[in-house]
């Protein structure tokens, strides 16, 4: 079993209990063997790991990525973000650990033509080598290594969602959806949070005026403005979370995908995601200049601007020269 430490923890059962293994990585050496419950991944277990890798001379990219797995900029990352780091980490090291440190400033061709191969999925191969780049940033910034060789690799996944969002026949797409799948992608127009806040987002973070949660990100506090669309909305009060699957349930993430993957319609052009931009059109027409609604939505007020300018504005044109011809 891999942690998201990079550790290689296996389980052998017996007839008296468990017994544990512990691996400084997939392949590596055994530096904790212990009965009964699984081990807990400690600081003085990380460094045995790293000690490990040292004595054996893992002079190459996969001590580097050993060194960043135990790193405070790693550890402090949420869990969620750690095991989507991990199975990049795996593999990287898969297909570059055994590159020396002395060669790691020519591997940019080699990974370029590995992305390439990883086309089909242009999304998760430009995350790929985002983590590579990541990883080599902070053995610079440690001066394990000179410079970067992948700095300014350019994405194979090129489409920017930045000023999309659901219109009328969007909605009108999803009208016969569960009223459990239309309901968190109401919500999350009316509140414009990311869905991994949205599905956790609970009655306890409701208070006068505003909600106030925590964002898994960030880490920062999001706020949002208790408008009265919103308000509607909040019938409650309840406790525990707002949004329920089928079954009366709290959502996980992996239950939302499934749900919404068998709601969404055929060809449907939009995302969850761009629910985001949704709950900032809301925001403009309750009166809101784009330095507010770039300083809720955590946004840049230009992308504020170009979702104004495309949607809001256009229709407010619209409905002028509307009004002029009906004259």
């Amino acid at each position: 079993m891999r942690s998201t430490s990079g550790l290689h923890i296996v389980r052998r059962k017996r007839a008296e209990g468990d017994r544990w293994y512990v691996y400084s990585k997939r392949g590596g050496t055994l530096i904790l063997q212990v009965d009964g419950e699984r081990p807990e991944v400690t600081p003085a277990l990380l460094q045995k790991a790293r000690a490990a890798h040292k004595a054996v001379g893992a002079d190459n990219l996969s001590g580097i990525i050993a060194e960043y797995r135990a790193s405070p900029q790693y550890g402090a990352k949420a869990p969620a973000t750690k095991a989507d780091y991990s199975q990049r980490l795996d593999q990287i090291d898969a297909k570059f650990g055994r590159v020396p440190i002395h060669l790691i400033p020519k591997l940019r061709g080699e990974v370029i033509t590995w992305r390439d191969e990883m086309a089909d999925t242009p999304c998760a191969a430009d995350r790929c080598v985002g983590m590579l780049v990541t990883v080599l940033e902070w053995a610079v910034d440690r001066e394990t290594i000179d410079r970067n060789p992948l700095l300014k690799i350019s994405k194979l996944h090129k489409a920017n969602r930045a000023d999309l969002i659901w219109e009328p026949h969007h909605w009108e797409a999803v009208k016969d959806a569960p009223g459990y799948v239309r309901r968190v992608l109401v919500l999350g127009s009316l509140t414009g949070l990311r869905i991994g806040d949205l599905l956790r987002l609970a009655w306890e973070d409701l208070q006068p005026g505003y909600i106030a949660l925590s964002t898994r990100k960030t880490g920062g506090e999001a706020i949002i403005p208790l408008h009265p669309e919103l308000a509607r909305f909040l019938t409650g009060p309840g406790l525990g979370e707002v949004l329920r699957d089928s079954r009366g349930r709290p959502w996980s993430m992996e239950g939302w995908k499934s749900a919404w993957g068998r709601a969404q319609p055929e060809g449907f052009d939009r995302h969850v995601h761009d629910l985001r931009g949704t709950f900032a059109t809301r925001l403009m027409a309750a009166g809101f200049t784009d330095t507010e609604i770039a300083l809720v939505m955590g946004w840049k007020a230009e992308r504020i601007a170009a979702i104004r300018m495309r949607y809001v504005d256009r229709s407010r044109v619209a409905r002028a020269l509307a009004e002029r011809f009906a004259m």
